[in-house]
């Protein structure tokens, strides 16, 4: 059996034909999360293969912010590559999915989830999957989680401010007891 347009060693030695189903999803993947597990389960049931795009931290930074990502690129790579649904990853992939990356990559089946930090894009003149989406391959998954990046960073950022209230109100009953407080020989 012929094989396919292998990107790398690792491709080649997942023996990835042509006739094999390559599901492909991108995004940030920034602090790699349990809604990160589990959309990338749900679209590696979908094939035989999934390849995965991270984003730059520009381009990230350009959609989101600039204080994002949270993480560097590879530090966001080596988080979703430990995933057991990943079998590969491309590192800095492009913003928009283009017929030469669905065709260099044989890509079968491109999909995103439905919940995302910026879904926007649908409804942008410069839609991402504007091509796979003619091309007739875009899937939108049902994401499982709702838990986002901002959903964590909330809730760090609302357990350190809990923190810092509670460490203020023990330093004051600290300070309060050490001011009332006499030794033995009376001073």
């Amino acid at each position: 059996m012929a094989l396919a347009l292998c990107v790398n060693f690792r491709l080649l030695q997942c023996r990835v034909h042509a006739d094999s189903r390559i599901v492909y999803i991108d995004g940030a993947f920034d602090l790699f999360h349990a809604g990160h597990v589990e959309i990338l389960r749900l679209a590696r049931e979908l094939g035989d293969f999934l390849l995965v795009g991270i984003h730059t931290d520009q381009t990230i930074s350009s959609t989101r912010g600039r204080h994002r990502p949270i993480m560097n690129l590879h530090e966001r790579s080596l988080s979703v590559l430990a995933c057991r649904y990943v079998d590969e990853v491309i590192i800095g992939a492009p913003w928009d999915v283009s017929k030469d990356m669905i065709t260099t990559f044989n890509i079968s089946l491109v999909v995103h989830g439905t919940i995302a930090e910026n879904m926007d894009f649908m409804q942008d003149d410069s839609n991402p999957y504007a091509v796979p989406m003619a091309m007739g391959i875009y899937h939108r998954l049902e994401s499982p989680l709702d838990i986002t990046t901002s959903t964590i960073i909330r809730r760090i950022v609302a357990n350190h401010e809990a923190y810092q209230k509670r460490n203020e109100k023990k330093e004051a009953s600290e300070k309060k007891y050490y001011e009332g407080k006499r030794f033995v020989n009376g001073e």
